[in-house]
């Protein structure tokens, strides 16, 4: 193997920048085992490679796979860096069906990588490994390898792109918001326009957005045969144009886990609170449903919102003290108070003690060791504590019944309950949402464990998995969710037997 060399390599090349932190990922996964992962460029010739041993080292030196050679299906033959390289397509190669002799000790895979945005072919990632060797990882390694470096790619856009996903990304923020954002290199749709508008729809947008050079509002008939007022704008320091879509017509909306059961104390506080006096806290873990806690309980009070995710401290500061010197007749609210820096924190405390104005504010589970978050807790008159979902599991197959709406009950097998009620819920509702989401993709109301999000099927072994491992197990879940819980599927999409499938299953404890 002597493949010709096509000079030095691009190192600042954004195939090269969106691959070296995955790169170091695999450096880790692989140390110590027999593989070795390969990386060429636009012009197939070889940006680097990763191996996981010192024999291995010489193997890749041998084949001639240094930086900088050209790995082409005509220097180097049939391999799964040449011919995915070629046809644009995914390729596993075993010992001897390689094209070249000195490579027939080996078997490799490799998938073409394309540019998220403009689908151009930047380059090719190959995992190579003795003949007769081949594991289960494999292919789901390099695929999920990819996803992650095409997602590096895919953010790190230029500043016009950027521009234009910032103002989507505002004007998105409500989940009913009907807003497309348009440019040469992107078109992004918010969730309530992609159920709402259909291409043809998309497409008029598009039409009306060229060239546009002011803000201008028309009146449109969409393919539903709704009309619509569509408000387009340029975006700034960009080529994009913001579309906002206003009809009587509403998408539907997925029902979320907004409160369960339980939560009849909870609901009973926040309707309270408006009528009440005081200021209120509203205390619980991420995803537990505090921020909609919050803005239900302010209501249609006039407030002054403070968001401890997304204000500076002078910006915070500055905004606190504006509020202290107005009269006591608005509500101060604060999303996560516990993220406030020690400035603004000062200042809440100082409007808390004087007992001029109501304050509303909703944050994480205190730190009982924290002497000062326990204080300022303590000048809050009213505290409504959210419950965990870990702790209301005995309600969770009546709650995703309850959520499902009207005419829907779902009927879960034993092993589908028993995978609910073992798992921790570290995500509270917003997890219970991402089942809600499964299940309506379900292919009836008779729900098994392939129904579910992977993460709910994973369960503890009893001994410390290292990294090659732990990859090789999230690659046989995955491949399980591909065959729809198909043993016989996965094993073939894995390129294993199914006596070693069922060997990992049960050595990595995983629930099927």
């Amino acid at each position: 193997m002597d493949p010709p060399t096509a000079g030095g390599v691009d190192t600042e090349s954004r195939l090269f920048r969106a691959a070296a932190p995955v790169l170091d990922r695999v450096r880790d996964e692989i140390d110590g085992e027999r593989y070795s992962v390969m990386l060429v460029g636009a012009q197939a010739e070889m940006l680097t490679t990763v191996n996981g041993c010192r024999p291995i080292d010489t193997v890749v030196e041998r084949i001639g796979a240094t930086p900088g050679a050209v790995w082409r299906e005509d220097t180097t033959g049939t391999n799964a860096l040449a011919t995915p390289f070629e046809t644009r397509k995914p390729l596993f190669v075993r010992g001897r069906d390689h094209y070249v002799e000195g490579l027939h000790d080996y078997s490799c895979y490799g998938r073409p990588i394309f540019d998220p945005v403009t689908k151009r072919l930047l380059g090719v990632l190959d995992i190579m490994s003795d003949a007769g060797a081949e594991s289960a990882l494999m292919r789901p390694f390099v695929d999920s390898a990819i996803i992650e470096i095409e997602r590096n790619i895919r953010q790190s856009v230029g500043n016009r792109t950027r521009s234009v996903i910032r103002a989507f990304e505002e004007a998105a923020r409500h989940p009913a918001a009907i807003v497309v954002a348009i440019s040469r290199s992107v078109v992004l749709q918010s969730s309530a326009a992609a159920r709402l508008l259909s291409s043809t729809d998309v497409a008029l947008l598009q039409q009306l957005a060229d060239n546009l050079r002011t803000s201008t509002t028309v009146e449109v008939t969409l393919g539903s045969g709704h009309p619509a007022r569509v408000e387009l704008g340029p975006v700034e320091n960009s080529d994009g144009v913001l579309a906002r879509v206003h009809t009587r017509q509403r998408p539907m909306v997925p029902r979320t886990a907004e409160r369960l059961r339980s939560w009849s104390r909870v609901r009973q506080w926040i309707e309270d609170f408006p009528g009440g006096s005081g200021s209120g806290v509203i205390v619980g873990e991420s995803g537990s449903g505090r921020t909609t806690a919050l803005a239900d309980a302010a209501g249609e009070l006039t407030r002054c919102a403070i968001d401890g995710r997304t204000l500076d401290e002078d910006e915070a500061e500055r905004r606190l003290r504006a509020f202290a010197e107005q009269p006591g007749d608005q509500l101060l609210t604060i999303d996560d108070l516990d993220r406030l820096p020690t400035g603004p924190l000062g200042i809440v405390e100082e409007i808390l003690v004087s007992g001029r104005h109501r304050v509303l504010a909703g944050t994480g589970i205190p730190d009982p060791e924290d002497a000062c978050a326990t204080r300022l807790l303590h000048l809050f008159e009213n505290r409504l504590d959210l419950p965990a979902l870990r702790d209301q599991r005995s309600e969770l197959l009546a709650t995703l019944d309850e959520l499902a709406g009207p005419g829907v009950r779902y009927r879960f097998t034993p092993q589908a309950t028993r995978v609910l009620e073992s798992y921790s819920w570290p995500g509270n509702h917003r997890e219970l949402a991402s089942v809600l989401r499964a299940l309506s993709r379900s292919r009836g109301t008779v729900i098994d464990v392939a129904d579910l999000p992977i993460e709910l099927r994973m369960k503890s072994t009893v001994k410390t998995l290292t990294p090659w491992q732990q990859a090789s197990c999230d690659a046989i879940m995955r491949a399980m969710e591909i065959s729809h819980g198909n043993k016989a599927h996965a094993a073939d999409y894995l390129g294993i037997s199914r006596s070693t499938l069922y060997h990992h299953i049960k050595e990595y404890g995983i629930i099927v």
